[in-house]
């Protein structure tokens, strides 16, 4: 479930309700486009309740993280995945609440900002391990004694969400409920463990105009990455702002079609001397119809640049990737009426790359073991657009014939 948060506009000071995972939004007043940028994480804070706002003086700020992806598991003989939303502590030297409960659902967030009073509790467990302890309460490790291969978390939204406590000598108190927490331990614990606001955690708002030509680029909730109509060239949103991508479209006479957008990362294995797109038909005995593919195309993976459940976003990642010799690709450029945003993250995309490889393989007893030791090398990534025929219940992609549902693609843009 996505979280509302409010704002101010950057531009015209106006409050704006956005989604938690949005990073581009049009203020309603002034309607100038803007990307947020949050260069060490999001991080949002439950707002304290009317009668202590007087008493902000008091407050130190407990870090929950926030996690919500699709978590991959790749192990004995098969590939496991599963949808994981959960919230747990993050600052574990006090007995505090696990969680927060349905509190930032029903909630609006505000963004964390300078405050000189205000201070904040460190994390006490790395995030790595607040990861991993999600795959577990998932489920996903429980599958007998099959070894762990390789796991990945894909279109992971992770965030940190701050519960204001008020402190009293040792006693503390929830400053959204005022109810009664665990007492600390000293008078002057918390003021010893916190540290004031860091210039790196503030959210930055740029006006989503093309680096190159000053045009206004379309965008919309949580796309990262978004072609200029003026100019043809192609921008992801990155902690430090919009970064030029190189990019491709395929080819198509149907002026209805849906442009899907993918990630192609071009890549060589030498583990499995991979390097061609006919090397890896070879290594993952693939049934080949239509001719074998020419040696010298260099192998890529097609990974969707878009949010959709992890069992069709596996099941498309291979196909794709497996019809890339079908696919007629053009240098990316002029006005697309049907673009589907790009809201999945290039770096999220790279992290598919074994599960989409251990998918891919009929000959599992041969890769599976190898997943562990093996790189990924002279990696070249471009966006591509692929052009998919709207056939009223799904969208066909016309040279490789993969389909994917309508409904697929509305419940995908609410993960």
């Amino acid at each position: 479930m996505d979280l509302s948060v409010e704002q101010g506009c950057p531009q015209c000071g106006a409050p704006v309700s956005v989604a938690e995972s949005d990073n581009f939004f049009v203020c309603p007043f002034c309607k100038v486009n803007n990307y947020i940028v949050n260069p060490a994480g999001a991080r949002y804070a439950l707002s304290c309740g009317n009668n202590l706002e007087q008493e902000r003086g008091d407050l130190y700020f407990i870090p929950y993280i926030r996690f919500r992806g699709s978590v991959f598991l790749v192990s004995g003989r098969e590939v496991s995945h599963r949808i994981v939303d959960t919230t747990q502590l993050g600052f574990t030297d006090l007995l505090l609440p696990p969680s927060l409960g349905l509190r930032p659902q029903a909630m609006k967030l505000t963004r964390v900002s300078y405050h000189a009073s205000e201070r904040f509790l460190p994390l006490t467990i790395k995030v790595q391990s607040i990861l991993a302890r999600a795959a577990n309460l998932s489920g996903m490790d429980s599958r007998g004694n099959a070894e762990m291969l390789h796991r990945a978390y894909i279109g992971e939204g992770l965030s940190f969400i701050y519960l204001p406590v008020r402190q009293e000598g040792r006693n503390l108190f929830d400053a959204v409920t005022n109810s009664a927490l665990s007492p600390a331990p000293t008078d002057t614990f918390l003021q010893e463990r916190s540290k004031p606001f860091q210039r790196k955690w503030q959210s930055d708002f740029i006006a989503a105009l093309c680096p190159q030509c000053g045009w206004e680029l379309q965008g919309q909730g949580d796309c990262l990455a978004v072609p200029c109509p003026n100019c043809d060239t192609a921008w992801e949103l990155s902690g430090k702002g919009l970064q030029q991508l190189a990019w491709q479209q395929g080819e198509s006479r149907d002026a209805m079609a849906m442009w899907l957008p993918f990630w192609k990362i071009s890549t060589g294995i030498p583990e499995l001397a991979i390097s061609t797109f006919a090397d890896y038909v070879r290594v993952t005995k693939q049934p080949i119809t239509g001719g074998w593919p020419k040696k010298e195309e260099l192998m890529s993976f097609f990974i969707p640049a878009f949010k959709v459940r992890p069992k069709v976003f596996l099941q498309t990642a291979t196909r794709m990737t497996l019809s890339q010799n079908h696919l007629h690709l053009a240098p990316g450029g002029g006005r697309i009426s049907r673009r589907y945003p790009a809201n999945l993250a290039l770096s999220e995309a790279r992290q598919a790359l074994k599960v989409i490889l251990a998918a891919s393989a009929l000959n599992k007893k041969e890769v599976f073991p190898l997943l562990p030791r093996i790189r990924f090398t002279n990696v070249c990534t471009t966006l591509v657009f692929l052009p998919f025929h709207d056939d009223g219940h799904d969208f066909i992609q016309e040279q490789s014939g993969v389909s994917i549902g309508k409904t697929v693609l509305s419940w995908g843009s609410k993960l």
